[in-house]
């Protein structure tokens, strides 16, 4: 390769890898999404349908989400409960422990245990 072709090489390169970069930032990418998702969403039939508009996953993206009315209820088993029977904290496998029902579908973000029978299943991490 001549010494010459080498340097454009290189810059053509460059500017090409930078044509695929994005001028916005992250923060402004999630605004936009947040804006798109939120626009997308008929908020009003949603609350017709007895559901709520909330900020869901880390990127809080609105969505239409439905609330279980035995939220926060200690449980043993997830047939006790609308949603999960879920731990509050991450535990040991095999933990013997009580739970708390799911508060809405979207409550399955984090990390916790479902348990059953009273005892923690594997620990689960969602987002």
């Amino acid at each position: 390769m001549s010494q010459y072709m080498r340097p454009l090489l290189l810059i053509s390169i460059a500017l090409s890898l930078a044509g695929c970069m994005s001028t916005k930032t992250m923060d402004e990418e999630v605004e936009e999404m947040r804006r798109k998702a939120l626009s997308d969403l008929d908020v009003y039939e949603c609350i017709m349908q007895g559901k709520a508009v909330a900020a869901v996953g880390m990127f809080g993206t609105p969505s239409c989400i439905e609330i279980y009315s035995d939220g926060g209820k200690t449980c043993t088993e997830s047939s006790e409960c609308q949603g999960e029977c879920t731990s509050r904290d991450v535990l040991d496998e095999g933990t013997k422990t009580s739970g708390t029902c799911q508060g809405s579908g979207v409550d399955g973000f984090g990390c916790y245990n479902i348990i059953k029978n009273g005892v923690a299943g594997p620990a689960i991490c969602y987002d």
